[in-house]
């Protein structure tokens, strides 16, 4: 047993009592772990996920939390179902794949994007561990055009400036994909690409055109946040295919500026859900374009 593992059990127990501090003992687990590899399970949504603990405080927190990591997911459940095509662009390291598997089953089709090398290694292990075959890990950044982009590697790696420093990473359009793969349908696709939204969109546009469109589910990034980041722009085309887009503030933004007592509630309270606390108009977001959003956009 590592010396590390009775400290890692105790603090995910003692975060299920007490849901504060989080970031400060993740900060402290990988001090004590120093610059050692720190391979970490955890169950997840009913699967057995590994996580590098020692790349970042984000793995760490994904740790103590589990599914409360992920603030959103009752957005998006009423609108997943088993037999599903779905596609998560800009996977990660695959703790919402875990989720969107065990809600199309093993009857539905997860095509899981992801360009970032390290990223990508976690996310194809978590599938292979779990025996998901129904789930494809696709090393591809996806975009407006066949070719290769300049992306700044990360956790949260993203898509970087003409001439900026980064590694070369291959793109493709979501329709070219569909039309290599022979997809007859796609029911539902998450983005979540750091500001590159508006390449995304314009990749897939005559995925968009179909009476079938798929729903779609999109984490806005703020103007400034990277620089091609362009909520107003997003809002614009997404209006160009959707008469139904609800619009909501980022849920872990939301829950950041509460207070401990106000977040405590939130964990106990029937009544304060994502839906009511975090839904906006559609026109604040393009107001108010320097700031993160959800779009989830009803065919």
């Amino acid at each position: 047993m590592q010396p590390l593992q009775p400290a890692l059990r105790a603090a995910r127990l003692a975060h299920r009592l007490f849901p504060f501090s989080q970031l400060r003992t993740a900060r402290l687990l990988l001090g004590l772990n120093g610059d050692r590899p720190l391979e970490i399970h955890r169950p997840l949504f009913g699967y057995d996920f590994a996580l590098q603990a020692q790349r970042s405080t984000t793995h760490m927190l994904l740790y103590l939390q589990g599914e409360k990591f992920m603030s959103d997911l009752e957005l998006i459940e009423p609108h997943l179902r088993p037999g599903m095509t779905v596609f998560d662009v800009g996977a990660n390291i695959g703790y919402l794949a875990m989720y969107l598997r065990r809600r199309i089953g093993a009857s539905g089709q997860l095509y899981c994007f992801e360009p970032e090398p390290t990223n990508f290694a976690e996310l194809e292990a978590n599938l292979r561990r779990n025996h998901l075959d129904n789930c494809h890990a696709v090393q591809l950044a996806v975009g407006a055009t066949e070719g290769t982009v300049t992306f700044n590697p990360g956790l949260n790696g993203f898509v970087a400036p003409e001439g900026a420093a980064g590694i070369p990473v291959p793109v493709t359009p979501l329709d070219r994909f569909i039309e290599q793969r022979g997809l007859p349908r796609v029911d539902f696709v998450k983005i979540d690409v750091e500001g590159f939204e508006v390449d995304v969109l314009g990749g897939m546009s005559a995925l968009l055109s179909r009476p079938d469109k798929p729903i779609l589910y999109v984490e806005v990034h703020g103007r400034g946040e990277y620089y091609n980041g362009n909520p107003r722009r997003v809002c614009e085309l997404l209006e160009g295919a959707y008469t139904n887009i609800q619009a909501y503030v980022s849920p872990d933004d939301f829950k950041a500026r509460q207070s401990r007592l106000r977040r405590l509630w939130r964990r106990v309270s029937p009544f304060d859900s994502v839906e009511r606390t975090c839904r906006i108009d559609l026109a604040e977001v393009k107001r108010h374009d320097e700031r993160r959003y959800q779009l989830l956009c009803l065919p």
